[in-house]
């Protein structure tokens, strides 16, 4: 994979983690007394997720701040992605169906960020 190709790939699973963040959201707002089995699954699901994305949520304000990244913060998000993709799924898929009307996209993080380089 070339470092465009994997600031696409990047970029990708960045939007899809925040749509499932949106999606937790929106599942505490329909119910949020609901405690079930499944529930506590959810949660334990949900913090290893942010765990496991944190440094990829920094590295995305870094760059929306203009802040510079070390060589080795950006060398770590090539085992950072890809377990953040992972877990994201995991949640996504023990989140329950949400009615369509309460789906949303999640918003972008700004121009130019996570994009390679013009060569």
């Amino acid at each position: 994979m070339n470092q465009k190709d994997f600031a696409i790939y990047v970029e990708r699973v960045f939007r899809h983690h925040n749509q499932v963040l949106n999606d937790l959201i929106l599942k505490q707002n329909q119910d949020p007394y609901q405690d079930s089995e499944d529930d506590g699954e959810l949660r334990d699901a949900e913090a290893e997720m942010i765990e496991t994305c944190g440094p990829l949520d920094e590295v995305v304000v870094a760059e929306a701040e203009h802040r510079s990244l070390g060589l080795s913060t950006l060398m770590k998000l090539a085992d950072i992605v890809p377990n953040c993709e992972a877990i994201t799924r995991h949640v996504e898929a023990l989140i329950p169906p949400l009615p369509p009307e309460d789906r949303h996209q999640s918003g972008s993080p700004p121009e130019g960020i996570l994009q390679a380089p013009a060569r």
